[in-house]
């Protein structure tokens, strides 16, 4: 169960339970206009009746599906999804949680629909049907995931017997809706574990403690309590079955991961591994990330908990291994490492630093993200867990691209596993040392005079010293060159992850046939953060050159494992600007090339000192060429059928640009109730008003494991023909409801500094004029119910559409451009 940590400059959670049981933790986090609202509920997956697998998993969705107090189309996920904040829910094998984000102007709104549906759910018989097909859907599009598959696969090492091994998915076969005695079991389960003495209640918001308190005493006391559960006899994870194998996954190649089954408290494991994760990004010399590159054996390292729960743990060391990289050597260099860690313990001076870089980049999370965060470590929690990160307790699991036929099935989920012989015996060599001391945390210089030949906006009053730089360079000609992104995020590494720990966060990245830079933070600190990162972009070293095209590579053969849905989510900012391909060849001359005929667009927010040369030649932001009618990009990748409607604003005005965020904060709802709801065509789908690189518009995509590509285009324009009769009896209140949701939204925005200076970015990227901002909020006033349908109408006529599907559709109107 995740706990919040307490920062220097804030007031210590409030802990108190209520009579009826209810668990409640508060947070004061003032100067956020969001809050934040999390449920724990001591009831998972391994709880659940053996008749009925994933019967838990199933419990989690019907709860959304309306309450006694609210029907479903003003239950939680609409009402958040109007505001336009988060929401979303899993389910763990021993807890499941919920939890959201909206304006803490709702939060006693929000509150009052996450209570009573977790205490009253409707469970109507026609809901149960139509959401098993969603369920159906879901475990169709996991069965190809290689995460999935490789957390299967590692379940299947554990002792045999254990319960992650078992099925918990739920699909149609294991959900037997026919059955007479499923209902009983449903609501026993319902009745045994979503009682408030089962619950621990989480809020992080501006509101005083005891306003908190108030609130949740009011919407938390009338909760019934239920009996007193006995603590469940947990299975041990060891002895291993396996310990060393190879999974056969499609586009899945490349991977080592190496997992170790744990014994340690849920939430102490949790924060132990923050601090953990701390260490294995750091890429100083002499660190693991580091030694792993210079060696040529792997690309990265990322950590994760597979399972932390019921006082065990399944922690991950997922490997991008380098191609044709010896893993027993791999394997060896991880636990050299490790145990150099043990060895050297407590790390005097990079502990102190390392635990306040987690205080201070917890303090500055979102409220929601500060909810599910991990609390702070103690240094015994942390040397508890290096202690069982040795051999005997780790599971290597190598992953090869193959479609071989399965052999096991774990988890509910067919394999191709293969078990490997026994390790030859390999040590490591590696001179070990210690991070250094954290360059950027040493005290900044005040801020003086800006230089700088960036476009500037001071940003808001009460920034409070905060700063925000952008910098995009385009190629003119020739696209980038092949590799050079993946070259120069391996060279800024460094860098990045010690700004990381000083406070400023941000990095590099691919957009629209460009590259961009962003980095947010402490203003003092942006000038010498940027300064360190501009030379090494225009000279890297050339070993990160070097790498650059094998790095692309393994890249793309990931991607190539995706679901097609997020597959064309990354192809289409390239497809907006119709992106050419670079030299095949990256080398020193390209990249010599590629910054002398390079054009770069910058935006400065908030106080920053730039006295940088930047190379290059200044650009003005480019326009979107308009196409009539609908242009259709055929995308060759497996998997279900997928299709992606963008239909970009052409030219961007404020009156055009709040009829289309109005029109998506009015259909995305509705969009995912018909879909995915009621018509059940798929798992995956994505409704809203988006911007790719300087193009913003509204975006529709769905994928369907039941249907064509033909017929989800079919689907989708019943919609819009059905949301245009909706629109036709709107009237004026309903409107100005609508009208004062998103204004709010807009205000959050412009008052929350990361929005605030993200948004200006885009609408300097769209060449948008710097009161652009103010017109959007004008606009807003003067809207009427026939610009939005006007904007629908557009979408209807498919004007100006970009369309991305993975097969051939017949519909009519459409542009081929190949």
């Amino acid at each position: 169960m995740s706990s919040l940590v307490e920062s220097s400059d804030q007031q210590p959670p409030l802990v108190t339970r209520l009579a009826n049981g209810l668990e409640v933790r508060l947070l004061h986090r003032p100067g956020t206009t969001l809050c934040a609202l999390l449920v724990d509920v001591q009831g998972g997956s391994h709880d659940e009746p053996g008749d009925y697998p994933g019967l838990a998993h199933f419990l989690e969705h019907l709860v959304f599906l309306g309450s006694r107090d609210f029907p479903p189309e003003r239950g939680l996920i609409p009402f958040v999804q109007g505001l336009g904040g988060r929401v979303n829910a899993s389910t763990r094998p021993r807890s499941t949680r919920f939890f959201c984000e909206v304006p803490a102007t709702h939060l006693d709104q929000a509150l009052a629909r996450l209570l009573d549906m977790l205490a009253h759910p409707l469970l109507e018989t026609a809901a149960l049907w139509r959401e098993r097909e969603v369920l159906q859907a879901e475990f169709s599009a996991r069965a190809r995931d290689c995460g999935t598959l490789c957390d299967a696969a590692l379940a299947w090492a554990l002792a045999a017997g254990h319960p992650l091994a078992d099925f918990h998915a739920g699909n149609s076969a294991s959900l037997k809706l026919e059955s007479p005695a499923f209902m009983p079991a449903l609501h026993g389960f319902h009745r045994e574990h979503y009682q408030p003495g089962r619950m621990c209640l989480t809020l992080v918001a501006p509101h005083p403690l005891d306003q908190q308190l108030e609130l949740t005493r009011r919407y938390g006391e009338p909760l019934q309590a239920g009996r007193r559960l006995p603590e469940p006899v947990v299975p041990p994870m060891l002895p291993l079955r396996a310990n060393r194998l190879r999974l056969g996954v499609p586009g899945g190649g490349g991977r080592l991961l190496l997992a170790f089954a744990l014994q340690q408290r849920g939430d102490a494991l949790e924060a132990a591994t923050a601090f953990l994760e701390c260490l294995i990004q750091d890429d100083s010399t002499g660190g693991l990330q580091e030694h792993l590159s210079a060696l040529e054996l792997g690309d990265a390292v990322h950590l994760r908990l597979a399972c932390a729960d019921g006082g065990q743990g399944l922690l991950v060391m997922d490997l991008e291994r380098v191609e044709d990289a010896d893993c027993a050597q791999l394997e060896a260099e991880v636990l050299g490492w490790l145990d150099f860690l043990r060895t050297t313990a407590p790390w005097p001076g990079l502990w102190e630093e390392r635990l306040e870089c987690l205080r201070r980049r917890h303090a500055e999370l979102a409220p929601l993200d500060a909810a599910l965060a991990p609390r702070l470590p103690t240094l015994p929690e942390v040397r508890s867990l290096l202690e069982q990160l040795r051999a005997e307790r780790l599971i290597h699991l190598q992953t090869e691209d193959s479609d071989r036929a399965h052999n096991h099935v774990s988890a509910g989920f067919s394999l191709n596993l293969e078990r490997l012989g026994v390790a030859p015996g390999r040590t490591s060599a590696a001179n070990w040392r210690l991070p250094p001391p954290n360059p950027y945390l040493v005290p900044p210089v005040p801020l003086t005079a800006i230089h700088t030949r960036l476009p500037a906006r001071p940003g808001l009053p009460d920034a409070r010293g905060q700063g925000a730089l952008f910098l995009r360079w385009h190629a003119a000609e020739g696209g980038l060159p092949h590799g050079l992104l993946p070259a120069l995020q391996r060279a800024l590494r460094p860098i990045l992850g010690a700004a990381a720990g000083a406070g400023v966060t941000g990095g590099l990245k691919a957009e629209q046939g460009g590259i961009t830079l962003e980095l947010l933070g402490d203003a003092r600190l942006l000038r010498p953060v940027s300064g360190d990162m501009l030379p090494l972009l225009q000279a890297p070293p050339l070993w990160s050159l070097a790498q650059g095209p094998r790095l692309q590579r393994s890249a793309l053969r990931r991607n190539s494992g995706e679901l097609p849905l997020r597959q064309m989510l990354q192809h289409l900012p390239g497809l907006l600007t119709a992106a050419t391909d670079g030299p095949a060849v990256l080398d020193a001359d390209d990249l010599a090339h590629f910054w002398r005929q390079v054009r770069w667009q910058g935006l400065a927010v908030g106080d920053v000192v730039m006295d940088t040369e930047l190379p290059g030649l200044p650009a003005l932001p480019g326009v979107l060429a308009g196409q009539s009618g609908r242009n259709w990009h055929r995308l060759e990748m497996e998997g279900e059928a997928a299709l992606l409607l963008f239909y970009p604003l052409d030219p961007v005005r404020a009156a055009m640009e709040v009829s289309a965020r109005l029109l998506a904060s009015l259909l995305e709802p509705a969009f995912h109730q018909r879909l995915r709801g009621e018509l059940r065509l798929g798992y995956a789908l994505a409704c809203g008003f988006r911007q790719f690189g300087r193009h913003r518009g509204l975006l529709f995509a769905v994928q369907s494991p039941r249907e064509s590509v033909a017929g989800l285009f079919a689907h989708l324009q019943d919609f819009f023909q059905h949301q245009r009769e909706r629109l036709a009896a709107l009237d004026q209140a309903q409107l100005d409801v609508l009208r004062l949701t998103l204004a709010q939204r807009l205000v959050r925005d412009d008052t929350e500094f990361a929005s605030y200076a993200r948004q200006c970015w885009l609408d300097h990227l769209a060449g948008l004029p710097a009161d652009h901002r103010s017109r959007v909020h004008q606009a807003l006033t003067e809207l009427q119910p026939s610009h939005l349908q006007e904007q629908l109408d557009r979408l209807i006529a498919g004007m100006s559409c970009l369309a991305l599907a993975n097969a051939e559709t017949s519909a009519s109107g459409w542009h081929h451009p190949y």
